[in-house]
């Protein structure tokens, strides 16, 4: 497949590029950012550290930018999410992006985005998310919890916590994007949450997890809580998800201010023609 891929969308002609260029990943940054909020995952794609891990097309029309999706690829399995566009932009994309990938993919996307990757690729898993929003958090009192930043020194035993929990959406890499915070006990981490990615405009908490020994007791919400407000404190939209029939947690979200903002379909798919 050619870097250039066109479609034809009416008299004119959508053309997929590899974003190779600062002026055109520039040009990317900013289509997205006109909605942060729906468009939070290809914007932090967008932004180191996660750009190194991340393969970007974007779909060019009229010399505009008209689309942008990207391929993550510091799991096992690459994660293909893509920015607001119109549906046959978003085909194009789609069209290209299942060109550089060889077997199973995972992609968050709206739920009825689902049928862009039906003729390519047989749908593994599906399950629906929502996006919760807080612009801005509550601020809480959490008495005698005491919250800590994770300092780089034990970026070590913060791998270790997660692995321990089996953290499907961690990776040492999201430790350069912004701050970890934590609750200890006995020198050791019980409860930690930190981000997924950070953009100029809006920041995607992740890795929220608390071990079982130590649950019911405000730590989450305590690391919650001053993440939050830290990220906030710099202007930027503090964005979530959380799946739909996790109650417990929506409580304890809705309680720090955030709101649900839209479903997002989480599916793991397996593209044709792969030999198994």
């Amino acid at each position: 497949m050619p870097s250039n891929y066109s479609a034809l969308s009416g008299d004119r002609m959508i053309q997929v590029r590899k974003v190779a260029s600062m002026s055109l990943l520039r040009a990317c940054r900013r289509f997205l950012a006109q909605d942060p909020v729906s468009n939070v995952l290809p914007l932090g794609d967008l932004y180191s550290p996660l750009l190194k891990v991340s393969h970007i097309n974007c779909a060019v029309k009229s010399y505009r930018v008209v689309g942008v999706c990207s391929i993550y690829r510091a799991f096992s399995t690459p994660s293909m999410v893509f920015g607001t566009a119109a549906q046959e932009v978003k085909q194009a994309l789609v069209k290209k992006a299942l060109n550089e990938i060889s077997s199973e993919f995972i992609s968050l996307c709206q739920p009825d985005e689902a049928d862009l990757f039906k003729e390519n690729s047989t749908i593994l898993h599906f399950h629906l998310e929502q996006q919760m929003i807080a612009n801005p958090p509550k601020q809480i009192e959490y008495g005698n919890i005491k919250v800590k930043k994770v300092r780089k020194n034990e970026l070590e035993l913060l791998n270790d916590f997660y692995i321990e929990h089996h953290a499907e959406a961690w990776t040492p890499i999201q430790f350069e994007a912004g701050p970890y915070y934590c609750v200890k006990q006995n020198g050791k981490i019980v409860s930690a949450v930190g981000v997924h990615l950070v953009a100029p405009q809006i920041a995607q908490l992740g890795n929220i997890i608390t071990h079982e020994d130590y649950r019911n007791r405000g730590f989450a919400t305590a690391c919650t809580s001053a993440l939050a407000a830290h990220l906030a404190s710099k202007g930027r939209i503090i964005s979530l998800f959380v799946r739909t029939d996790n109650a417990p947690a929506i409580r304890m979200y809705e309680k720090l201010g955030f709101s649900k903002k839209r479903n997002i379909a989480f599916l793991i798919m397996q593209k044709h023609g792969v030999k198994t």
